[in-house]
């Protein structure tokens, strides 16, 4: 009697990041953000500035702590990603790489978040045994869950659970 060595067909790798479209939006949104706040610094530094009082660098200073928050956000929002592959979930955001194993994950979840003025999306988190929740690049939704992000949801619990039943 021969032997079978117990084998499985290697995964393959799943990424995970926004359509071009969304992107397309996203940076859009940054765009319109940057032309309004550079149309006010245009009206109110030259006065600012002016002025013998420090109301010029207070202005600068307020500026900026606007704008590159948005534009961080937007960068990572935009041009993140996840890659699933048998060993975890491998994120790349624009200043960080990350693997975070199977065993490492809890459970996998979407969640609703609501901004000022009521505008809401949908991001997917993973928890992790030790530790909080962490959301994953490229798993980004606007508004209501349209069937790429569900479908984004499922492939993400069954790769999970095939992991599970290969160890």
């Amino acid at each position: 009697m021969t032997g079978v060595a117990n084998y499985h067909e290697p995964m393959e790798t799943v990424r995970i990041a926004l359509p071009r479209r969304q992107r397309r939006s996203l940076l859009l949104g940054l765009a319109v953000v940057t032309v309004a706040l550079g149309s006010m610094a245009l009206f109110v530094l030259p006065r600012a500035y002016a002025n013998t009082t420090s109301s010029g660098a207070v202005a600068t200073t307020v500026f900026t702590a606007i704008w590159l928050p948005s534009v961080f956000y937007v960068l990572n929002r935009s041009f993140g990603t996840t890659t699933l592959t048998p060993e975890g979930m491998r994120f790349s955001t624009a200043v960080s790489r990350r693997l975070v194993p199977w065993h490492e994950i809890t459970r996998i979840e979407e969640e609703r978040r609501t901004g000022r003025g009521g505008a809401s999306w949908w991001v997917i988190r993973a928890h992790l045994a030790r530790g909080r929740p962490v959301v994953l690049p490229g798993a980004l939704c606007d508004g209501r869950q349209d069937e790429r992000f569900l479908a984004t949801l499922r492939t993400l619990h069954e790769y999970r659970a095939s992991t599970v039943r290969q160890r």
